[in-house]
Parts: structure tokens; C-alpha cells; sequence
């Protein structure tokens, strides 16, 4: 399956941190990966194995409509996803760290806030964390 599109459903509080940093940013919602063959798989911060992991599941962690959905195919970060195949890499036993890994880059979901960990949002990076740090 390769990539077809990246969709982030956002709450309102969640726009005006998008294009504020460079290289990363941080949603409070999910974000979504749609697939060539029409299959979804939907990453959020989630509550199992351990309270504020990054998760991954096959329908949305949120039964709320979003405020905002946005196709983020085209930005920096996505953009060279975006017609290849990946693959999803947790980093820890406690998945802090999940990488979607393409052949030419990789986007870091893990679950902090500007540098504390544990936390209920969604840190999207181009570079890899170091967890505890």
C-alpha cells in the first residue's frame, strides 16, 4: 500500500499551533494516513499500554466530528510520503515514539509537549526524540 494522503482532524484550539514551528508542531486531536487501496489508519495519544502513548487504530480515537480536517499531503514534513510505501516503528516499550517511516524520510509521532512527556497531545517532528529527555 502506498501513501495516498495525510489528513489531520483538528480542534479549533489546534490551528494556530500548526504553522508556528518549524520542523514540528503539536495537535491535541488525530491525524489520519490513507492508503492507495482506500485503508485508514488513524494515530493519536491514547491510553493503552500506558496512559499517554501514541497509538494507532483503523477508526478514529475521537467519535466527535473534528472542527477542522486539513490535507497536510503537501507540506514539508508529509510531502515525501506521499506516493511511497511506509512503515509504523515504535521506538519504546511504552510507545512514546512512533515512526512512519518512507524510503526517504520519516515523520516522529510522539507523545509530548514541548518537551515534557506523558503527555495528551501529539508531537508530529521531522527528527527523531529522545524520550526522558
Amino acid at each position: 500500500m502506498k501513501l495516498k494522503r495525510v489528513i489531520y482532524e483538528l480542534y479549533e484550539v489546534d490551528l494556530a499551533s500548526l504553522h508556528d514551528h518549524v520542523g514540528w508542531h503539536e495537535i491535541d486531536r488525530e491525524i489520519y494516513l490513507e492508503f492507495d487501496n482506500g485503508d485508514r489508519k488513524y494515530f493519536s495519544w491514547c491510553s493503552n499500554p500506558v496512559q499517554y502513548s501514541v497509538g494507532i487504530q483503523d477508526h478514529r480515537f475521537n467519535v466527535n466530528e473534528p472542527d477542522h480536517v486539513i490535507d497536510a499531503s503537501d507540506w514539508c514534513l508529509w510531502r515525501t510520503l506521499i506516493g511511497s510505501e511506509v512503515e509504523f516503528i515504535s521506538h519504546d516499550e511504552s510507545h512514546q515514539i512512533l515512526e512512519i517511516r518512507g524510503q526517504k524520510q520519516s515523520v516522529y509521532l510522539s507523545s509530548q509537549e514541548q518537551g515534557t512527556w506523558l503527555s495528551d497531545v501529539l508531537h508530529v517532528s521531522d527528527t527523531l526524540p529522545e524520550f526522558g529527555s
